[in-house]
């Protein structure tokens, strides 16, 4: 995808406050956070470590390094140079022979949109998918490498939070030794409705499995800054989440195509979409390409190009230092070259859009 000519560089961006009371309830197996105006939020496995405050190696399963930061979110694996997507959560129960007993809970009341039973079928291994028609924005949340589905789980199944959905576990095509069995956690957004169309359109190797929620259309937070603003009570609701994320970046694309992902989420719209139409849209994305809010352009709006045009209206170059494994924005060597796209947020744009 090209990209053109800015016509607007802004500078950085300021961090939106959010703040809120919250209650802490301990139950038995989770922790509750009660958060006024918002829903109940769970930590989704036994382990007590992070909602008492404890140490990191606590809670944070690494990956066999011995450093706990590799199980966090982020540029954390290949010293750096692999992006991971959610948390890994440590195992507290073990039977006799070793295997993980934590049970794993929604962490907020939803919906099951997907269940993967094959222990093999990719690196998430048997993974289940929740979405949250009930909070402002509908996150999804995922849960992975399990070794057991909950007996009589089904898609289309409403569920609380706290429910137990499935036991810890280590599967998943990365051979996860048991000492290292763990819950991969996830929260944050489905890209695109009709992802078939993308995968189909890139050739892909294979069948695609998933369908809506193969890994590639899920695009997560991170569940660590998620899970602290609900511990301290400063979480009110998952708009106001994400509009506090720094903007990286912002993109405007042409195209008067009303996307499913704004639909989907219209919490994140900055406005909403003129009943004359659009013409196009302002997209702003965390630096590691998660679109976080858009704004709908009508008819008319300085700076639109030919239908398909991609520029960039502005960043935030500090936000990259040290961000090397997710190729958003590719910053040239030399001095003052303004950045281009890079592969991943290339198809981050043709799953929103549904670009050829």
């Amino acid at each position: 995808m090209k990209l053109t000519r800015p016509p607007l560089l802004r500078g950085a961006f300021a961090v939106l406050a959010v703040a809120a009371s919250a209650a802490l309830a301990w139950g038995a197996v989770t922790v509750a956070t009660v958060v006024k105006r918002g829903p109940t939020i769970l930590w989704p496995t036994p382990n007590p470590a992070f909602m008492q405050g404890g140490a990191l190696a606590a809670w944070a399963q690494d990956t066999g390094t011995g450093d706990p930061h590799s199980g966090l979110f982020g540029c954390v694996r290949d010293d750096g140079h692999k992006f991971h997507e959610g948390i890994d959560i440590k195992c507290v129960q073990r039977d006799k022979k070793g295997e993980p007993l934590d049970a794993v809970s929604a962490a907020l009341a939803g919906r099951v949109v997907y269940i993967e039973m094959v222990a093999a079928s990719g690196d998430y291994g048997r993974y289940i998918v929740l979405e949250h028609p009930s909070a402002d924005v509908p996150v999804y949340t995922l849960y992975a490498h399990l070794s057991a589905i909950a007996p009589g789980l089904k898609v289309g199944q409403t569920v609380a939070a706290g429910e137990t959905i499935a036991t810890m576990g280590h599967s998943g095509t990365e051979n996860i030794p048991v000492t290292r069995a763990h819950l991969h956690f996830e929260i944050g957004l489905r890209l695109t409705d009709n992802f078939q169309f993308y995968y189909d359109q890139e050739k892909l190797p294979g069948k695609n499995a998933h369908g809506n929620y193969n890994g590639i259309n899920l695009i997560g937070s991170d569940p660590q800054a998620f899970f602290e603003q609900a511990r301290t009570g400063k979480f009110q609701n998952f708009a106001d989440y994400f509009r506090a994320m720094p903007t990286a970046f912002t993109l405007r694309v042409t195209t008067a195509h009303v996307p499913d992902f704004a639909t989907r989420y219209p919490a994140l719209l900055a406005k909403p979409v003129p009943m004359s139409g659009v013409a196009g849209w302002d997209v702003a994305f965390t630096w590691y390409g998660m679109p976080k809010q858009m704004t709908p352009l009508p008819p008319g709006t300085p700076g639109l190009g030919a239908p398909g045009a991609v520029a960039l209206v502005s960043y935030d170059r500090a936000q990259f230092t040290g961000c090397t494994c997710r190729d958003t924005l590719l910053f040239p060597a030399a001095k003052n070259a303004p950045p281009k796209i890079g592969k991943y947020l290339d198809d981050v744009i043709k799953m929103l859009f549904s670009f050829k």
